[in-house]
């Protein structure tokens, strides 16, 4: 017998060893149904942990004790599936501009919620996601979200972890780390256990790619798939990504569009891209930060007389921007209501650095704050010089920047925002990219207007210091403007197209009253942004870029310039008097006013504008958000424009219904073109129909496999190809991914072997054909006889043939009342106009209408040499029950009174069918 105190030390051991045996079993991988405890412990204590970080978000003024939670604020942005736009060309802004006149229903849209799930159709399984958009788009906001609704229990609980590594705090990691030692610094409650990796299903998510300053080597990079064995950063993302660690994981990066080609598209999975706010979802939004409900209804009134800032509000970030200034200017009358960009940012500075001084005047306010303006400002434009949007202690040293001095306690606390990261450093960034291309602008004129000094000169420190004592007004503004103008119209990206708006707005007399305080004085500049102004036209005129023409204008409206809307505006309504084309800037122009006009394009005609490659060139960003286009080039253009346009044209999504090329306005360089730039390119969708006629399709026909690749319509190829023309067609139209329903191969000296290769086609199991027309080819009997046995196949789909102008007489009239009578043909429509198929030749065409298996219900005999007595067989065909004619057209023959009457009589059979008699 055990005493009691020997019972339980015998207990306390026997517990205490089963415990051990479960820790190591738990250390060792080896996983047990009775393990499930410890891991949901786990797997709780985690949730809790991304609750605690991702619920409430900093976005605002907020007040002392106040939360703002994500639930509260969060508004749902549209995502689509795949790629729409591209923006490695020209700035961001411009790209959402552009991105948000088309048609939102053309675009496959996906929920953040279901980005790791295959749509219908799809049976790959989705590992690897990419999502693109631009700066304050909603990407970060999204992923939050998706966390949040995780760690709640709401979604994807398919995932056992989720683990959240920004770039912005992956940069700071310089030491060799382990995977495993990755995830704790991250996710610090994993500290005590080793195999979680090897034994859940883990989701990485990869935040702001574009902010890595690790180089991510994927080809040079060794393959590494030990998750405990310490190597560097670059390397365990790379091997990760790759998919090469033992682990069952899913991987999550956003990125903006100009970075994300770092990742080998093989590797990815699925590409996403952030759009940003629909109109109705702007509305939602203003009304939750706003709490007010007449307030919130008199701010989408007012944002929505400013088309250019409405739709900027796509993007959430510039929507609380407008928010923010709006509710404090529609109520403060001391604050004139904003019209431009400039107006907005400089009231929104001036609303951040008083809310928390509320006794203080914006003057006092903003020269309290000038040093720490001009310094950061400063940082913004040499860092937007070299593309540079996140800032670590050092760089702010750099510059002379203390944080924790007095002057930067109001201007930083909202503008300039802090992160905590790794190591006890911390990481910072404006609010938003244009936020730092405002602060830029704000260097530059304050440098000038304070010190007669222009920061835009490489040079300045050899002389500008010496002018500013010995002369001291040597810089016009408008020499600083045109400097600046200069620098934007020669960047290939347009990195400095925001800031030069900025810059050409605080001259304004408006503006400078604002900046009081932190401006020495205000200055009458009239005549400068006059001649700033007159400038800019002459750049528009200069100017073939679509992207910085566009950007021009957006200057003229910072400086209030309407001169030039009024001369378009009048031209425009000559034009369409006088039928006269548009100057290349005037194309700009209308360019211009269309993207901002909230009114769809359901038709553009290019050839009613154009005449010249220029004008083409500045109409393409119309041409690309039409529904239907007709006439991208023009008659009388060199071969070099397709090569021209082509460039440009990948610079935007594409998605047109339809489009109308004819031969005068393609040529063979545009024929390659189509192919090669259009039609293969991945960010082109031609949803409906494009109409394509390629002239001398010798070199047009080796474009057309990409063309049959890429388009759900009609393919018209005109002129002579011969067989290897013919050839390359067929060759297309068996494709498995070929989906042309109509081929018209209109006098292109078709032979024989060319018929054996279109009855191949039709044979194919793979081909989508419709429709065939092969009129004006001299084809034959012998050719029709090829492509009548195969109307007769089960592949055949076709219901439409046309051969009108192909020399046929009676004998090819055998081989098709044949395939009209086999249950098999499919055919509904047949045009044999302008052939001799004589009497006889309709008799047994005749013969196959009254077949039970005949489904014709449309035939055109249009000039066949007809007379009265093939009347009397065409009457007892239509008198037939089994005769399915609707449509039948006889003119041009002389048929004479008797034959009309044969059918007259017939007309009123009650059998009869027919609805169209010619």
């Amino acid at each position: 017998m055990f005493t009691l105190e020997e019972q339980l030390t015998q207990d306390v051991r026997r517990a205490v060893s089963d415990l051990t045996d479960e820790l190591e079993n738990f250390y060792t991988g080896g996983f047990q149904e009775t393990d499930q405890g410890w891991l949901q412990t786990l797997k709780d204590k985690h949730k809790e942990a991304l609750k605690i970080q991702f619920e409430v978000v900093s976005e605002g003024i907020s007040k002392p004790g106040e939360q703002t939670l994500l639930k509260d604020i969060f508004t749902h942005v549209w995502i689509t599936e795949g790629s729409c736009v591209e923006v490695n060309h020209g700035h961001e802004i411009m790209q959402v501009e552009t991105v948000s006149k088309n048609t939102k229903s053309e675009i496959l849209s996906i929920k953040c919620s279901d980005i790791f799930k295959p749509l219908p159709g799809q049976t790959r399984p989705i590992r690897t996601v990419l999502m693109k958009g631009v700066a304050g788009i909603g990407k970060t906001f999204s992923v939050q979200k998706f966390i949040l609704d995780w760690a709640t229990g709401k979604d994807n609980q398919d995932f056992d972890f989720i683990f959240f590594l920004p770039f912005r705090e992956l940069n700071m990691i310089t030491s060799e780390k382990s995977l495993q030692e990755l995830v704790r610094c991250f996710s610090p409650e994993m500290k005590s256990y080793d195999n979680i990796l090897e034994h859940c299903k883990v989701l990485f998510i990869f935040d702001g790619q574009d902010e890595s300053r690790h180089p991510l080597k994927f080809e040079e990079n060794e393959i590494w798939s030990d998750v405990k064995k310490p190597t560097s950063v670059d390397m365990l993302l790379t091997n990760l990504i790759k998919g090469n660690f033992p682990i069952d994981s899913s991987i999550w990066i956003t990125s903006r569009p100009a970075a994300a080609g770092l990742i080998p598209p093989e590797l990815i999975n699925r590409v996403t891209e952030v759009q940003g706010f629909e109109d109705q979802q702007k509305e939602e939004y203003i009304r939750k930060k706003c709490k007010n409900r007449a307030l919130a209804d008199r701010i989408i009134s007012h944002i929505k007389t400013l088309r250019s800032l409405y739709i900027l509000c796509y993007v959430p970030v510039f929507c609380w921007i407008v928010v923010t200034v709006l509710e404090h200017t529609l109520e403060d009358k001391s604050f004139d209501n904003p019209k431009t960009l400039t107006d907005f940012y400089t009231v929104f500075l001036i609303v951040l650095l008083t809310a928390k001084e509320q006794k203080k005047e914006k003057e006092n306010v903003l020269k309290s704050n000038q040093e720490a303006i001009l310094k950061l400002g400063k940082l913004a434009f040499e860092s937007l010089k070299k593309n540079i949007i996140v800032f670590y202690e050092k760089d702010l040293r750099e510059y002379d920047i203390d944080l924790n001095s007095p002057i930067y306690s109001g201007v930083c606390k909202e503008i300039f925002k802090q992160n905590s990261a790794l190591f006890q450093e911390k990481v910072y960034c404006f609010l938003h990219l244009t936020v730092q291309e405002y602060f830029a602008a704000l260097h530059v004129f304050g440098s000038y207007q304070n010190y007669n000094i222009n920061p835009l000169q490489e040079t300045m420190w050899s002389f500008s210091w010496l002018e500013q004592f010995l002369y001291p007004s040597i810089i016009p503004l408008f020499s600083l403007n045109k400097g600046a103008l200069e620098k934007a119209i020669q960047s290939r990206t347009g990195h400095l197209d925001m800031f030069v708006r900025f810059l050409l707005g605080m001259g304004m007399k408006n503006n400078q009253e604002l900046l009081k305080g932190f401006l020495s004085g205000t200055k009458d500049h009239s005549n400068d942004i006059q001649e700033t102004a007159g400038y800019i036209k002459e750049l528009i005129r200069e100017t073939s870029s679509p992207e910085r023409c566009f950007n021009l204008f957006h200057c003229l409206s910072e400086l209030k310039d309407k001169s030039l809307i009024e001369e378009f505006n009048v031209t425009l309504d000559k034009t369409k008097l006088s039928g006269q084309s548009l100057s290349p800037s005037q194309c700009s122009a209308l360019t211009y006013y269309t993207l901002l006009s909230e009114k769809e394009i359901e038709v553009f005609d290019m050839s009613e504008y154009a005449t010249s490659e220029e004008c083409v060139r500045r109409l393409l960003p119309v041409a690309k958000i039409t529904k239907t286009l007709r006439e991208l080039w023009f008659c009388g253009t060199s071969e070099a424009s397709p090569g021209v346009a082509s460039g440009v044209l990948r610079r935007y999504p594409v998605h047109i219904r339809e489009m109308f090329l004819t031969k005068t306005s393609v040529g063979e360089g545009g024929s390659k073109w189509l192919s090669e730039s259009l039609l293969e390119d991945t960010y082109c969708r031609t949803e409906k129909n494009l109409f394509l006629v390629l002239y001398n399709a010798q070199e047009g026909s080796l474009a057309l496999r990409g063309f049959h690749e890429s388009v759900a319509g009609n393919l018209l190829v005109e002129n002579p190809v011969h067989y290897p023309g013919c050839q390359l067609v067929c060759s297309g139209l068996q494709q498995p991914c070929c989906c042309v329903q109509v081929c018209r191969m209109l006098n292109c000296e078709l032979t024989e072997r060319c018929c054996e290769d279109l009855a191949s086609v039709l044979l194919s199991q793979h081909s989508s054909l419709r429709g065939l027309d092969l009129s004006y080819n001299n084809l034959g009997d012998s050719e029709v006889k090829l492509l009548s046995e195969a109307l007769r196949d089960p592949n055949c789909k076709l219901t439409k043939l046309e051969m009108s102008w192909c020399k046929l007489t009676e004998r090819c009239c055998e081989n098709l009342a044949s395939a009209l009578q086999s249950q098999c043909s499919s055919l509904r429509e047949l045009d044999l106009s302008y052939n001799n198929l004589g009497d006889s030749g309709v008799k047994l065409l005749s013969a196959a209408l009254k077949d039970p298996n005949c489904k014709l219900t449309t035939l055109r005999m249009r000039d066949c040499e007809l007379t009265e007595r093939c009347c009397e067989d065409l009457a007892s065909a239509l008198q037939s029950q089994h005769s399915s004619l609707r449509e039948l057209d006889l003119s041009h023959n002389n048929l004479g009174d008797s034959g009309v009457k044969l059918l007259s009589a017939t007309l009123r059979d009650p059998n009869c069918k027919l609805a169209t008699l010619r």
